[in-house]
């Protein structure tokens, strides 16, 4: 038939960009590592007598691409750390010995949840690391 249209073949299409995504998501997890790297070696500077402020201004660059990030690969808890160490940053003085410690404890799940590939909102282990990080940053 001459002139006829047609019909796009929308299995295939969304076969295609879901292969694509799950080879992003590899490449994903190599750079969830880098940053989580990344964020140990600045806070790290804290001991060297870097002031506070300038580190948690890196940390949240950092956490901000984590947060936005994470879910697009599938990674739900991992976004869910990053906007809790992002909102935690964002609303107040957090130069304190404690508020350092909730800082580091955020980069501790981070590193937890990368290093065993908890995909997903990580099930039960997910849904107590958000629970306590809520209990920590009320």
């Amino acid at each position: 038939m001459a002139g006829a249209k047609s019909t796009p073949d929308y299995e295939a299409m969304i076969a295609h960009a879901e292969a694509a995504v799950a080879a992003l998501r590899d490449s994903f997890r190599e750079t969830l590592a880098e940053d989580i790297a990344s964020l140990e070696e600045i806070f790290s500077r804290l001991d060297k007598g870097v002031p506070p402020a300038d580190v948690l201004k890196d940390i949240h660059s950092i956490a901000h691409n984590i947060k936005g990030q994470g879910g697009s690969f599938g990674y739900h808890l991992i976004t869910s750390i990053g906007a809790s160490l992002c909102d935690y940053l964002r609303t107040g003085d957090r130069t304190s010995k404690r508020s350092l410690d909730i800082v580091n404890a955020h980069i501790k799940l981070l590193k937890l949840v990368s290093d065993n590939d908890l995909f997903g909102t990580g099930g039960d282990t997910g849904a107590r690391i958000v629970e306590k990080l809520a209990t920590l940053t009320a």
